[in-house]
């Protein structure tokens, strides 16, 4: 029976991924040691001044822009300049806090919420000496000891892993950690009181340089050893060039026609088709991403589908994002007819950065998507540095 991605693996999904191995985040401020920028200077231990926002940033390459982008730091691929250590958007009374130790690894991953401490809660993330991500753990005012946890070994040395919901392409949670170097499992388990369920991908290369992955589900009640609910099924990514690029399978409800990239290891263009699970009928819708040339964000820049836009989803038929110099995005138009015009432009306008080059605030004009209700507003972004 044709697998669907079920309840545990909706959940994983929603979870981010991670890149490297778990460290405890370093708290000495900066005031040891001197750490590169991200722009190749070396910061000297000047923690927690980006410096007066009319200082003149610096928009110079950062020695990472040249660095294949699945070998970046997590930092990096987030596309932040300089030493950051915390970031968030500031604007409202709940937002997510990324912290990251002093080479760049994510350690902490925090729902904040200002209101309310106790709805509040966080992924930590443990890493070899290798900087490679080996576990990340859940925490919240229930599981103060640790809930649902991911396990990842590396046992593909220099291999361009497709991991954990790659084929969903390049705009689902966790897209930035698509591809895993090295990666050959990850296991995830789902902590509840009276039992764990686990599912775990192991990740082998054949002869032919393809990619063999096994998917297994079982469950195991608290005090027992014996595996309940097992299952198993597997499905193979076609390589090319050292890269994932293309994936047909029963055993999930999405397949990959095509992935090409930029020699960064960036996407160029991604096309896969999807299960449909909105409009309620048995066909497949494909999507269609052109990817933004650029060496800094793994962004889109067109979006097409091939099927039936779905409110319920709200996927658009047709998107169109435009960049600034920067590569920030100044403008997203969506449509959801068959029109000339867009449905819905939104627009980020007066950028204002700091010394790194990093934007702290700007204005969006955003239509919402369910009621048309327009609103501006001006976001800001809280970013610490060490």
């Amino acid at each position: 029976m044709k697998k669907l991605i079920g309840a545990l693996a909706v959940l994983a999904l929603l979870a981010a991924g991670c890149t490297a191995p778990e460290v405890t985040p370093n708290n000495n401020n900066g005031n040891s040691g001197n750490q590169n920028n991200g722009n190749g200077n070396n910061n000297n231990g000047n923690n927690n001044n980006p410096g007066p926002v009319d200082e003149t940033p610096d928009f110079s390459d950062p020695a990472w822009y040249s660095v294949n982008f699945w070998d970046r730091t997590d930092r990096e691929k987030e596309g932040l300049r300089g030493p950051v250590k915390k970031w968030h958007i500031g604007t409202y009374t709940t937002y997510d806090e990324y912290e990251y130790d002093q080479s760049g690894r994510l350690v902490k991953q925090a729902y904040v919420n200002t209101t309310d401490s106790e709805s509040g809660h966080e992924w930590r993330y443990t890493y070899d000496s290798k900087g490679r991500c080996i576990k990340r753990v859940y925490y919240d005012s229930y599981y103060t000891d640790g809930g649902d946890y991911y396990e990842f070994e590396y046992n593909n040395e220099g291999k361009y892993v497709a991991g954990d919901f790659f084929c969903a392409g390049p705009s689902v949670a966790g897209y930035l950690d698509g591809i895993i170097k090295d990666l050959s499992l990850i296991r995830y388990v789902m902590v509840q009181p009276d039992r764990k369920t686990f599912r775990e991908s192991i990740y082998a290369f054949g002869d032919d340089g393809n990619l063999n992955v096994e998917e297994h589900t079982y469950l195991l009640m608290m005090g027992s050893d014996e595996k309940e609910y097992e299952e198993s099924y597997s499905y193979t990514w076609v390589y090319e060039g050292g890269y994932p690029k293309s994936l047909e399978t029963d055993n999930l409800r999405y397949n990959v026609l095509n992935i090409t990239y930029y020699p960064n290891g960036m996407y160029k263009d991604f096309v896969f088709k999807e299960e449909n699970a909105y409009n309620f009928d048995t066909g497949w819708d494909v999507h269609t991403y052109k990817m933004l040339d650029n060496p800094r964000y793994l962004e889109v820049e067109t979006f097409v589908l091939g099927g039936t836009p779905s409110t319920i989803s709200l996927t658009p038929g047709r998107m169109l994002k435009t960049y600034d110099d920067h590569f920030d995005i100044v403008k997203n138009e969506e449509w959801y007819e068959d029109s000339e015009t867009p449905s819905y432009t939104d627009t980020y306008v007066d950028y204002t950065y700091d010394r790194y080059g990093n934007w702290i605030t700007r204005k969006e004009n955003i239509i919402a998507r369910w009621t048309g209700q327009e609103s501006s507003s001006t976001i800001e972004r809280e970013i610490e540095y060490y």
